[in-house]
């Protein structure tokens, strides 16, 4: 009944930052040859060169059916002519982002949360998405873990945020981060780009994901889009999914 198989990247697909193991590999590219399939991170184009795209090489023929949306579907990338090719990209105004960056640190700042060590720099312009990952988002894991593990103090930057960002989406990951999108670009923005661009109906269409809250940022497509889901717990609840959708 499904013609396109929708994922979330990080803890459905592989740990984040991290490659996808070789069972999933195979479960993919099998998946690959029945359906489309698209990913979604929050992360940008970098991550998926490392995640999942190079363990795809050996059978170019796949990659047709595959669409890589980064930075929480706004931009879509897709394998044409022996290379991958920008469909769109929602760059911000440069005024926007100096806006934006300018609010985040004065956040921080304020609310007396800069944390005691950095490995990097806090905020990132990915051009389509700002994100603010304290500590940096290469820094050690267990690190990253300790920082914000009820989220207490992301939630306390966000509702600093949204009042002076009340025209963008302020949504949270796994760890450190906090995402910020214009308010009209979301995961949902991204299925409906997905359904425009294939030409599928929102009955064909599933999402996997990992986490769902209001404040989530897998939370839009549920929210605004009657589509089917499957929320997992962990990397093995993915595979389970993919071998029934294989059968």
């Amino acid at each position: 009944m499904f013609k396109l198989i929708a994922f979330d990247l990080d803890w459905t697909l592989a740990p984040s930052k991290w490659q996808m193991d070789s069972e999933m590999v195979l479960l993919f590219k099998k998946l690959l040859k029945k359906y489309k399939v698209s990913v979604i991170s929050w992360g940008d184009y970098p991550q998926f060169q490392k995640q999942i795209l190079p363990f795809l090489w050996d059978d170019e023929k796949l990659l047709s059916n595959l669409y890589i949306c980064p930075t929480c579907g706004t931009k879509m990338y897709k394998y044409e002519n022996n290379q991958w090719t920008k469909k769109y990209s929602l760059d911000f105004w440069e005024d926007e982002k100096e806006y934006i960056i300018k609010v985040l640190n004065k956040a921080i700042i304020d609310l007396e949360l800069m944390p005691d060590k950095v490995w990097w720099e806090l905020i990132e312009d990915r051009w389509t998405q700002i994100t603010y990952s304290a500590l940096w988002q290469k820094a050690p894991i267990k690190e990253k873990e300790k920082w914000d593990p009820d989220f207490l103090k992301r939630k306390k930057i966000r509702n600093y945020l949204l009042k002076d960002l009340q025209k963008y989406d302020i949504l949270l990951w796994w760890s450190t981060s906090i995402d910020i999108t214009r308010s009209w670009v979301d995961k949902a923005f991204w299925i409906e780009k997905l359904i425009e661009y294939l030409n599928v109906l929102n009955e064909e269409i599933i999402f996997i994901w990992d986490a769902v809250f209001p404040w989530w940022n897998d939370y839009p497509p549920l929210d605004k889009l009657w589509i089917t889901t499957k929320k997992v717990f962990n990397i093995d609840d993915t595979k389970k999914i993919i071998k029934v959708l294989i059968d």
